[in-house]
């Protein structure tokens, strides 16, 4: 059981969610119920998937990997898990500006992108700031945060959606309790710090990107 939950824990690492989160809108059919209102990524062009995809990997993926591995030779962090409280605040603080960038940078190109294109990387950007903050108090769960951004923005996008699987809602909701429950097993976190950060996050990521352009 402790192998399936460790696997589980790389498998579901907080900076992939938004690459899941994305391939599930844009590959598993739906239809919104005003075309007009560019809230769909499903029916967007190829091409374009592509292109969005490729953004949120190099900086959601790709320089945090590089910053992690940076920090770890500079002896700044212990594990890629920031395991450490204290550990976290710097690696937080760029993995936000990250974030806020991507949302600039989708901002000032010509094309218009669906609203969840921006909203993702918004509310991970916020969630990442506010949570920073809540580290100086407890060590909240990035897992859990991961997570709990998964379900709030496939939530928001089904709400947005006339025609969306619902199993698809159904198995992040099963992931979701897997990841937290290995956490829970690894005696990595407490249920607080569990709790909170999947919530919190799914509250503002559900909020964020349903209701944008606000």
């Amino acid at each position: 059981m402790r192998i399936f939950f460790q696997i589980t824990t790389w498998l579901f690492m907080p900076i992939l969610m938004p690459i899941y989160a994305l391939m599930l809108v844009m590959y598993v059919p739906s239809q919104p119920f005003n075309l007009s209102e560019d809230n769909s990524l499903f029916i967007f062009s190829n091409q374009n998937k592509v292109a969005i995809l490729s953004n949120y990997i190099l900086f959601t993926v790709i320089a945090p990997a590089i910053m992690y591995s940076i920090f770890l030779k500079l002896k700044i962090i212990k594990t890629i898990q920031l395991d450490d409280k204290k550990e976290r605040i710097i690696p937080m603080i760029l993995m936000a500006s990250f974030c806020f960038f991507l949302f600039y940078s989708f901002n000032s190109i010509e094309v218009t992108l669906p609203k969840y294109a921006y909203g993702l990387c918004l509310s991970g950007g916020i969630i990442i700031s506010l949570f920073s903050i809540l580290n100086l108090y407890f060590k909240i769960s990035l897992h859990a945060t991961g997570v709990g951004i998964l379900t709030g923005f496939i939530s928001a996008y089904i709400t947005d959606q006339q025609f969306f699987q619902v199993s698809v809602l159904i198995s992040v909701l099963i992931v979701s309790g897997i990841v937290l429950s290995s956490r829970l097993y690894l005696n990595k976190h407490a249920p607080v710090e569990l709790i909170s950060g999947y919530f919190l996050s799914l509250f503002i990521t559900f909020t964020l990107n349903l209701y944008y352009p606000f």
